[in-house]
């Protein structure tokens, strides 16, 4: 793992949550927050002269115990936002106490270029099932909590090379992050818009399959082409496979998001499977990827923000009531002491 030095800026690349959003996950006043911050001596740090919380912080601050979890993100079509959820989602699970770990299995690399690594430096996957390099090495440090094992065009081959040498599907990630899985909180798996050998072996071992759907009919062809590949792939492995739907790129301006919406709503194959979250249109997403930065890499506060905040928690199940338990327990455990 290389991670005696940060691929990128350390300070640019880490998650940031305001005081205030913590305040609103926790149902609690600004001034209750930093009551508390102050009683943890704990100091945040600043951009100018705004304090905002990091991971580390995060950690002591709401102490959320985290349900490990692997994350695939695919659906067969390109453009939908793939890459996008996976960068918000894994950034915003990070500000609230999370260790994660990004893999970019498309050869384009999309994720890879989003996060500003050259994996010309590093292995990536078909080198690592080619035995050419071991895990570790593959592994990106792009701060003190969140890694990355990137992507280039070599991973082309990824399908060809698992039919030739005849590797297992329902083991083949299982067994290639055996060594470092238990270092993460959650995987983020970024799936090219495919449904060939290495998105199949990415399914099966993912906790959940996580589906973008844009307004659009191409998009939702691309969903029934999921739907029945999962049906497939739980027949053959006899597995249940969780895949979850939001719609992404909503516009309230046009016709085609609110037939979209509507189509999903009455799809009864899609019961329990859709998330409630929405995510708008912003332009702010394009621009801020093209800086290699994310909605979370700043303080502003802007709608995608905030949805992308909601969809984290929806699809992770992160609630303060977690917070409140632990805390909680972190108080009885005091009285005990003290009543001995």
């Amino acid at each position: 793992m290389k991670s005696a030095e940060y691929a990128t800026d350390y300070r640019v690349q880490e998650p940031k949550m305001s005081v205030s959003n913590a305040a609103e996950f926790l149902g609690l006043t600004v001034q209750a927050v930093h009551k508390q911050l102050k009683a943890k001596n704990i100091v945040c740090p600043k951009i100018g002269n705004k304090t905002y919380i990091n991971h580390d912080i995060a950690k002591q601050l709401f102490g959320l115990k985290f349900n490990q979890k692997v994350i695939a993100a695919q659906i067969v079509k390109g453009g939908t936002g793939k890459t996008t959820a996976i960068e918000n989602v894994a950034s915003c699970a990070n500000t609230y106490g999370a260790k994660i770990l990004k893999i970019d299995t498309d050869p384009q690399g999309n994720l890879t270029d989003a996060n500003g690594v050259d994996a010309e430096n590093y292995p990536v996957l078909i080198d690592v099932i080619k035995d050419d390099a071991n895990i570790q090495d593959s592994v990106v440090s792009l701060t003190n909590s969140i890694d990355l094992i990137p992507s280039r065009i070599e991973n082309v081959i990824l399908d060809n090379v698992i039919v030739n040498e005849m590797l297992p599907l329902h083991s083949l990630y299982g067994d290639l992050l055996a060594p470092i899985i238990d270092n993460y909180d959650y995987v983020f798996i970024d799936c090219p818009p495919t449904m060939g050998q290495a998105v199949t072996a990415a399914s099966l071992y993912a906790d959940i399959v996580l589906a973008p759907l844009n307004p659009d009919k191409f998009s939702a062809k691309g969903l029934k082409i999921l739907k029945k590949e999962i049906d497939v792939l739980n027949k053959r492995f006899k597995k249940k496979i969780d895949y979850r739907v939001f719609l992404n790129k909503f516009s309230a301006k046009t016709i085609l998001s609110d037939k979209a919406i509507m189509s999903l709503i009455s799809d009864p194959g899609l019961q329990g499977n859709l998330l409630e979250t929405t995510v708008q249109f912003s332009q702010e997403i394009p621009n801020l990827t093209d800086d290699n930065k994310n909605l979370f890499s700043h303080l502003k506060k802007s709608i995608a923000r905030s949805d992308f905040d909601r969809l984290t928690q929806e699809v992770l199940e992160l609630s303060p009531t977690k917070v409140k338990k632990v805390q909680t327990k972190v108080k009885s455990k005091k009285r005990t002491r003290v009543a001995a």
